[in-house]
C-alpha cells in the first residue's frame, strides 16, 4: 500500500481486504460535531497515484473498483453560493467499476456496477450500470460494457 495524506475529523473510515493505494493519495474526511462523515472502501479496491477523495456526508466504494490517477471524487463544494450552508450529497461507486485518469465525480452521484468512466469525465449525474460515459460533463457513450 502507498503512503496516504489523511486528513480526518468527526468521521467513520473503513477498509476493506487487499486495498492498494498508489504514491500521492490524499483523504480527506471531515465530518462535523453533528454530522459524522462516512468513507467506505470495498475489497479488492486499487487508487491510483495522487488521486484524492474529500468526504463530508458519505462515499461508498464497492468491491473491485478501480481508480486510476490524478482522479477526485467528492460528495461536497468547499463553500456555500447563494447561501451560507456548504451542499453535500453523498457519492454511492458501485461494485468493479472502472474510474479512469483525472476524471472527476461530483456530488450526489450514483455509478452501478460494471460501470465505466472515460479518462477526464467530469460526473456530475447517475451513471447506470455496465454504461461507459465520457465527457465535460459525462455522457452515455455505449450501453452493456464488460470490462477485465
Amino acid at each position: 500500500m502507498g503512503r496516504i495524506e489523511m486528513i480526518i475529523s468527526h468521521c467513520n473510515i473503513k477498509f476493506g481486504n487487499y486495498v492498494k493505494t498508489h504514491p500521492g493519495v490524499k483523504i480527506s474526511v471531515n465530518g462535523s460535531e453533528g454530522a459524522v462523515a462516512i468513507l467506505s472502501v470495498g475489497d479488492n479496491v486499487s487508487i491510483g497515484d495522487r488521486t484524492q477523495i474529500h468526504c463530508g456526508d458519505r462515499i461508498e466504494i464497492g468491491e473491485g473498483t478501480l481508480i486510476a490517477w490524478d482522479c477526485c471524487i467528492m460528495d461536497r463544494d468547499y463553500h456555500a453560493i447563494d447561501s451560507t450552508i456548504e451542499k453535500k450529497a453523498p457519492v454511492f461507486i458501485g461494485k468493479h467499476v472502472w474510474v479512469g485518469c483525472r476524471s472527476m465525480i461530483m456530488k450526489g452521484v450514483r455509478i452501478g456496477d460494471g460501470a465505466v468512466i472515460a479518462a477526464g469525465s467530469v460526473v456530475t449525474k447517475d451513471v447506470p450500470e455496465n454504461t461507459l460515459v465520457a465527457g465535460n460533463p459525462a455522457r452515455c457513450i455505449r450501453n452493456n460494457v464488460e470490462w477485465s
